[in-house]
């Protein structure tokens, strides 16, 4: 498989695209897309940047109807591009970009279409404005996907790690709580992986929760396994600070 490693190489493969584009519309780009970058190794933050240079240089009409295409092809690099396009559409667009998203999600079957398409767009979304974020996840977190439910922990997970401040953390804290007693391998996994990272970075959201998530008729052992491991870890790197 060609390794494909400097913007040069994307901007060469991305001229094709575009020719494609132009001539034969977006099944022409997709198509071409697919062959040029899809099929070869390049990196998701190489990916990225070809999803910025898409965003410009297509027609916004069109940005739906592509990332419908790529949302069909069996790749991994598709849902990279998808996550990052609907991004760029934040925050001017948010309520659409993330139920598009949460539509996205709904159709695939593996786990790294919620991780990849929910850290970019839910993550960022709820950085960008937490309050508004959080009304459409909280009508997510009833979604009939579990996929869905699990990127809502995806996105959490991104918006703590980049510096989401304790108050709203907080705030999604609680949605990821109202969840905590779920039995979905899928659910678990990606809302453990918020309630983990919450713990690492906001410890002190934990100790005023403590109660709650000590009790078992309205915390899972697996959240409870999940907090317990990120407060290990803030413990950790609080004496790597000290010396």
């Amino acid at each position: 498989m060609e390794l494909l490693t400097r913007k040069a190489q994307i901007e060469t493969a991305l001229d094709v695209c575009f020719k494609a584009y132009l001539q034969q519309g977006v099944e022409g780009f997709v198509g071409e897309l697919d062959a040029q970058l899809l099929q070869k190794k390049v990196r998701f933050p190489l990916l990225e940047y070809a999803a910025e240079v898409a965003f410009e240089r297509l027609e916004e009409i069109d940005h739906i109807p592509v990332c419908n295409e790529l949302s069909r092809l069996p790749r991994d690099g598709s849902n990279v591009i998808i996550g990052k396009m609907l991004w760029m559409h934040l925050p001017e667009r948010l309520e659409p970009a993330v139920w598009q998203a949460a539509q996205y999600i709904s159709e695939g079957t593996e786990w790294f279409v919620s991780d990849l398409i929910g850290e970019r767009v839910f993550g960022n979304a709820l950085l960008q404005d937490t309050e508004k974020t959080l009304e459409v996840l909280k009508k997510l977190s009833n979604h009939t996907s579990n996929l869905v439910v699990r990127a809502i922990g995806a996105g959490a997970h991104l918006a703590i790690k980049r510096g989401l401040d304790e108050e709203r953390t907080e705030e999604v804290f609680r949605l990821l709580l109202s969840l905590a007693l779920s039995k979905d391998k899928q659910v678990k996994s990606g809302i453990g992986w918020a309630a983990k990272t919450t713990a690492r970075f906001h410890p002190s959201i934990i100790e005023r929760y403590q109660t709650r998530i000590d009790d078992p008729k309205q915390t899972g052992r697996w959240f409870r396994g999940k907090v317990k491991i990120g407060l290990e870890r803030n413990a950790y790197y609080a004496e790597r600070e000290r010396g």
